[in-house]
């Protein structure tokens, strides 16, 4: 939650990535797990990963970045950080297949180890943007969700998430149209305000 100072302004929160240079700070950790762990995880799992072997590969990762976050330095002409998170995943599952193999290369295994250990291309850049996006989206939903009225938090989802008409949304939950904008209005401020409490380096914000 943002913390206000006695004069009611706001106070500015460092970002995610700053906080968790402090090994102490316990709750900047858990939001970094709590977003990226599930992020990594997906994109294994697109390799055909199972599950367990997803969970550990991106517990390595993460394992890496927690160990190269206390010296982080965010400098923009090197990228962000989540195409450094990126590249340390891709690393991680190189070696995974390599570890895994127990016969010699097929044609199939060494044009995938090619493709893990080159830079990722436009296509994998943009799915892992998409998924980073719908990840922060996800994450501020679930922490946003338990301070509205289910009326509320209805009435941002109907419309914002699955397009449904406000019109016809005012006549399900039985409230004016202009009480549906507002509840949707309320909701999305509140994800933006979480959003940017996490966001990695340029407060990116998803499009509702």
């Amino acid at each position: 939650m943002k913390s206000r100072a006695s004069s009611n302004a706001p106070v500015t929160r460092p970002s995610l990535l700053v906080r968790i240079r402090d090994l102490e700070d316990q709750e900047a950790w858990k939001e970094f797990v709590e977003i990226y762990t599930p992020l990594i995880y997906g994109h294994c799992h697109k390799y055909g990963l199972q599950e367990a072997d997803a969970a550990n590969v991106a517990q390595e990762v993460m394992s890496v970045a927690a160990q190269a976050m206390p010296d982080f330095q965010y400098d923009a002409q090197r990228g962000k950080f989540r195409g450094w998170l990126l590249q340390t995943t891709r690393h991680r599952l190189y070696k995974f297949f390599a570890q895994q193999r127990r016969a010699p290369q097929s044609a199939s295994e060494t044009t995938l180890e090619r493709f893990l250990h080159q830079a990722p291309g436009t296509d994998e850049q943009a799915r892992w943007e998409e998924d980073y996006r719908q990840r922060l989206f996800d994450w501020a939903a679930e922490k946003a969700r338990p301070e509205f009225q289910p009326a509320t938090w209805d009435a941002f989802r109907f419309t914002a998430v699955e397009s449904v008409s406000v019109k016809d949304v005012a006549g399900h939950l039985g409230i004016s149209t202009g009480a549906v904008y507002i509840a949707r209005s309320r909701v999305m401020a509140r994800l933006r305000e979480l959003i940017e409490t996490v966001a990695d380096d340029d407060g990116e914000i998803p499009k509702l």
